[in-house]
């Protein structure tokens, strides 16, 4: 129906029913959508109308009408109608139903009978019908946001206007009135027309709200009016002087259903365009023209996208439409969740980047329309992002704009500097700010109230690193690049396909590899992390990518936070503990003073990215530990997990939750993980969400963290083994307490001990250990003990009163129940050190003058600390002799090689030219140096290693010039075999020479070739060694070691031998590594994640490490 037929067929009601028309009349209006200057017009006229009516003289029908008003007064999208709990909104609008009700001033006496105080009902009628219509199109048509606040608002502006001219018998104070008028007295006609006045001089404000919104007008959009954001709140007689109120923020109206049309009809005006032959530069300028586009972009970048009502607007499914050419229009339901996310982006389109728009159109599409109609809008990025301007931002287009385009667009940013700066100058796109300050009119007081709203994101995805995934595409590509803090451990085994992904997609990728191992969570970590950033160049308004466990989501986000006060990340977890409870959480922190997470601030994520494909890399150990993040929520907040848990727990476990063997086939065993995983990270948000800043102490996440903080960190616990003692010990709290029976005491320590979690440890038999770590507990959580306990099963309780004396008391008869479970209560591989981790006391350090001296390391830090604090340079010499004499003593006191190995160091010594100008005529295909031989403390070790082993047959991977090889063939009985494999041909001529004239010679075979190329024939042959040594091409070391294991070349008790994994100490001063240093790091962290092996670095030379193949 056409806007003018509306309201004309509107307005006859309106006279029809003297402007006193039921309230449905007007909502049936509304949703016609009349443009927004209709509905101002309509209330308007309907106030000014009412205020010159005939008053109807029967006092019984004067009455109905009253009863007519109370039975559909006013509600706010019919909230009330619904019985629903009412929105903010709704309570404002039904608060003012009931003061308009209740006041005497308003229709009480317009219904009335006789004249009170010198006025007759034929007035009082006037401010009734003027109130009410003018009520009734704001309430519909939101002209005035309904807020609780708004009420006094009304009674002043009541006051103000009306009642300096109305005299009121009434027991309620009378409002001054800032007119400051005297009161009126005399005939009704001169009443009439200085109500007529005022509702002439109200129904121009009414239509100069109108007048003040003029940006989009045309495109039906409801807003609210600019108005000032300072305003004085007068007070009574004899009160103090006025109040200043600040406000800060003038957002839109949230309505669903007009957001939901303004960004279909942009998408449908939109789709012909991104499809046009044109470049695609021309085609986003001509996208950004189209008026629809234009209005949806404005409309979105005035909206509250952070607010609750923005949120409960997209709460619920929508329908889309996918077109088939013969099979017509078929619907299907679609979550609103991502559309929700998109428009919170949206928000900012006039500083996004250019592929970014793209990238959310496209993402609109798929959502509203569907898969095809996104199709055009997916092909139109593909090109974008191809223009070597993407990643500039749309305000940079301007200048290429039409000039009215320009200037629209110019206005809107104008206009949001003032009503909403972030959307026009963002730090980040991810938060907001608001406040509300009153002060007194000398601010000699002033109360505020200040927040800050966060916006996160959690996915549970799979195969988040193959290229068809645009999960880190989506972020990082408009961005041109992406800085990360990986996990060392993570690097190894998943380096290569982070390199890949960026790579692949054409996005710079900048990566600093820090360790994730508890040892590593000093405030000192998180310091070298926040070095690497700035030399990175990170900005404020680009998320880091974090990717590790749960180490690494610490004190990565805590860098995070601390860097420019805030910086965003996103969580791309790779363990269970992060994935479950590290990753979201908005807790970010480090250890200190021996004390578990000490420093710390808030700071959560932008996006969550669990993916269990991931976990199959995990050592049993390290996943056993974060299921104890899953206990703890089902213990707490859900019974149906803690009886999924009951039932498949153990399972799980066995099959790293279902990412090997035959699991990854079992589809209904993949649907029980994936459930259990999404209940648990439910819960942990149910609990964490709501008390972001931790502003009260009722967190059933904590469950498990009461007292295993204060003894975790010296006992050398992993993380989860210790929650494990804490939640078994909780619990029992929980049943003598009486808030669990017996049994559920006892489900809650079998599903523990089933899952081979720790219930008891020996460090807790300290209880005046354990008392002070509730002395702590109490310190942090602001003087509550408030222990989360279950109460019952799969809900929370609190224990906040816990004597020492029944502390420790309750200690030992726990400790009793516990001896009675599988391993007397012990869990399977609780320490660090026992998964290859750690320990985490192995860098504690006292302070240099209290440290006592028992290594040489310990000596010249001591030393040195002295030096540096009296600025010595003397002593600091001293230091650099003492250091530099350190392998020089090692070699003095070490077995003196055989005359053969001595001529094999003197010649190499001299090879260095030879090398050079081998590499410059291409001979070599690389430059080899005289300082790769293995030397003679390293060669007399790989000699003892062969006699103590009694070996017989060595496999020697990197011969150069022969040191090593000759080394382990003298230890060799005469029956004993060295295999060397070389792949310079001048290197292995050079190293046959040097072993002709020794008695050994004949025990070494030498191959040349690619060593991956030789191992396989090798293989293929049917060999295995029991020695294996390693020295070649540091980034091939991992490949190398997984193909000897894999061949079975290093036999189930052999020993592996590797050289150079502390390659020249890249790894310590935590700068970048070079190629061969992160080469040695790979491997380091797949020996550690390897159970199949032992091992043990020593810091001989440049780091020799030790590996027993135990199985």
């Amino acid at each position: 129906m056409l806007h003018a037929q509306v309201l004309e067929r509107f307005m006859c009601q309106c006279i029809e029913s003297q402007f006193m028309m039921p309230y449905e009349a007007v909502c049936s209006a509304a949703t016609e959508r009349l443009p927004y200057w209709c509905m101002v017009v309509v209330s308007a006229i309907a106030a000014i109308r009412a205020c010159s009516l005939t008053v109807l003289s029967d006092v019984a029908v004067s009455r109905a009408r009253s009863a007519q008003f109370q039975q559909s007064a006013m509600r706010y999208k019919g909230e009330e109608l619904t019985g629903e709990r009412l929105s903010l909104n709704g309570e404002g609008a039904r608060a003012l139903n009931a003061g308009l009700l209740a006041d005497d001033r308003v229709l009480q006496r317009a219904v009335g009978s006789g004249v009170k105080g010198g006025v007759n009902r034929r007035e009082q009628r006037h401010w009734a019908s003027f109130v009410y219509a003018f009520s009734i199109a704001a309430s519909v048509f939101h002209l005035v946001d309904l807020h609780p606040g708004l009420i006094p608002g009304l009674q002043l502006a009541m006051a103000c206007t009306k009642c300096a001219s109305l005299p009121v018998q009434s027991t309620r104070p009378r409002p001054a009135s800032s007119l400051g008028q005297p009161h009126v007295q005399g005939d009704e006609s001169s009443v009439a027309a200085a109500a007529a006045a005022t509702a002439s001089a109200t129904a121009s404000a009414v239509l100069a709200v109108a007048g003040a919104v003029s940006l989009g007008a045309a495109s039906g959009r409801s807003r609210r009016a600019k108005l000032p954001k300072v305003v004085r709140l007068q007070q009574g007689q004899g009160m103090p002087s006025p109040t200043l109120e600040i406000n800060y923020y003038e957002l839109d109206a949230v309505e669903a259903p007009r957001i939901l049309s303004a960004v279909r009809l942009a998408i449908k005006m939109a789709s012909p365009i991104v499809q046009e032959s044109t470049s695609p530069e021309e085609r986003l300028l001509k996208l950004l023209s189209e008026p629809s586009v234009q209005s949806m972009l404005t409309t979105v970048s005035r909206l509250p996208v952070f607010s609750k009502e923005m949120a409960l607007a997209f709460k619920e499914p929508f329908f889309f439409n996918l077109h088939h050419d013969h099979l017509g229009a078929a619907a299907f339901s679609e979550d609103d969740l991502d559309l929700l996310l998109a428009m919170k982006q949206l928000k900012y389109f006039w500083n996004l980047p250019q592929s970014q728009l793209a990238i959310l159109l496209e993402q609109m599409a798929r959502q509203l329309e569907g898969p095809s109609q996104a199709a055009p809008f997916q092909e139109f990025l593909r090109v974008l992002t191809q223009t070597p301007n993407h990643a500039k931002n749309i305000k940079h287009l301007r200048d290429e704009l039409p000039a009215e385009v320009k200037a629209e667009y110019l206005r809107n940013a104008e206009y949001l500097e003032t009503a909403d700066a972030h959307a026009v100058y963002p730090t980040s796109i991810y938060r907001q700010c608001d406040g509300f300050t009153l002060a007194t009119k000398d601010a000699s007081t002033i109360e505020a109230v200040m927040s800050t709203t966060l916006t996160t994101t959690i996915k549970i995805a799979r195969k988040v690193l193959e290229p068809s995934n645009h999960l880190l595409y989506n972020i990082y590509k408009p961005l041109g690049r992406c800085v990360a803090v990986v996990d060392d451990k993570v690097d190894a085994i998943y380096g290569k396909e982070l390199d890949a992904y960026f790579a692949g997609h054409g996005i710079e990728f900048k990566k600093i590899v820090s360790s994730g191992n508890e040892a590593d969570k000093d405030i000192r970590d998180v310091e070298r992390i926040l070095v690497s950033l700035k030399k990175a160049g990170q900005g404020r308004h680009e998320p880091l990518l974090v990717v590790g466990g749960g180490v690494i989501a610490d004190i990565a986000g805590f860098a995070a936070a601390l860097y420019s006060r805030n910086t965003p990340y996103v969580m791309l977890c790779t363990s269970i503990v992060s994935g479950i409870d590290a990753g979201p959480s908005p807790r970010v922190c480090c250890n200190g003073f021996d004390y578990k997470n000490l420093y710390g601030a808030y700071h959560p994520p932008v996006l969550t990215i669990t993916d269990r494909a991931f976990w199959a890399s995990l050592h049993p150990g390290w996943l056993r530990h974060g299921v104890a993040e899953i206990i703890k929520m089902a213990v707490m907040k859900d019974l149906s997990l803690f009886e999924l848990v009951e039932q498949w727990g153990p399972k799980c476990l066995e099959t790293k939750f279902g990412t090997v063997g035959d699991s990854v086939n079992d589809q209904a065993f993949q649907d029980v993980c994936d459930l259990i995983v999404g209940k648990a990270m439910e819960g942990y948000v149910r609990s964490e969400y709501g008390n972001l800043w931790e502003t009260h102490q009722c967190r059933p996440h904590a469950y498990g963290h009461t007292w295993s903080p204060g003894y975790e960190l010296p006992s050398g616990m992993l993380h989860g083994q210790a929650v494990g003692t804490c939640m078994g010990f909780g619990a029992y709290l929980a049943m003598k307490s009486d808030f669990i029976p017996e049994i559920e005491c006892q489900r809650i320590l079998k599903v523990i001990s089933d899952c081979e979690l720790c219930l008891w440890h020996p460090i807790m038999e300290d209880g005046a250990a354990v008392w002070r770590s509730q002395v702590a507990m109490i310190e942090k959580r602001g003087g509550n003990l408030c222990a989360p306990i279950p109460r019952p099963l799969g809900e929370s309780g609190y224990l906040n009163d816990l004597s020492e004396e029944m502390l420790l008391q309750r200690l030992q008869e726990y400790k009793s129940i516990c001896l009675s479970y599988p391993r007397q209560g012990r869990g399977v591989e609780e320490h660090c050190t026992e998964v290859g981790l750690a320990d985490p006391q192995s860098k504690k350090m006292a302070p240099p003058d209290d440290r006592f001296v028992v290594t040489p390391t310990d000596l010249l830090i001591t030393t040195l600390s002295k030096a540096k604090a009296q600025n010595d340079m003397a002593t600091v010499g001293e230091v650099v002799r003492m250091l530099d004499g350190v392998d020089g003593m090692v070699v003095k006191y070490s077995t003196q090689p055989s005359e053969a190995l001595h001529n094999i160091s003197v010649q190499t010594a001299k090879s260095n030219p030879n090398w050079a100008e081998m590499e410059k005529k291409g001979t070599t295909s690389r430059l080899l140096e005289a300082e790769m031989i293995s030397g003679q403390a390293e060669g007399q070790l790989l000699k003892l290693l062969v006699k103590f082993g009694a070996v017989k047959k060595v496999l020697d991977i990197g011969t150069f010039t022969g040191y090593s090889s000759l080394a382990m063939a003298e230890a060799l009985p005469e029956d004993g075999r060295v295999v060397t494999l070389e792949r310079q041909e001048e290197a292995a001529k050079m190293a046959a020479e040097n072993w002709a004239s020794s008695p050994h010679v004949g025990k070494i075979e030498s191959r040349v070739g690619e060593a991956q190329a030789l191992l396989q024939a090798l293989a293929s042959q049917g060999e295995s060694f029991d020695l294996v040594f390693l020295d070649v091409d540091k980034p091939g070391y991992f490949a190398l070691y997984q193909t000897l294991m894999e061949t079975g070349l290093l036999r189930v008790g052999g020993l592996l031998a590797v050289d150079n994994t502390m390659y020249k100490g890249e790894e310590l001063t935590g700068e970048r590594l070079s190629l061969n240093g992160e080469g040695a790091r790979a491997l380091n962290a797949g020996l550690l994640a390897d159970d199949r092996v032992l091992q043990v670095m020593l810091p001989l030379r440049d780091g020799l490490t030790l590996a027993f193949r135990q199985h």
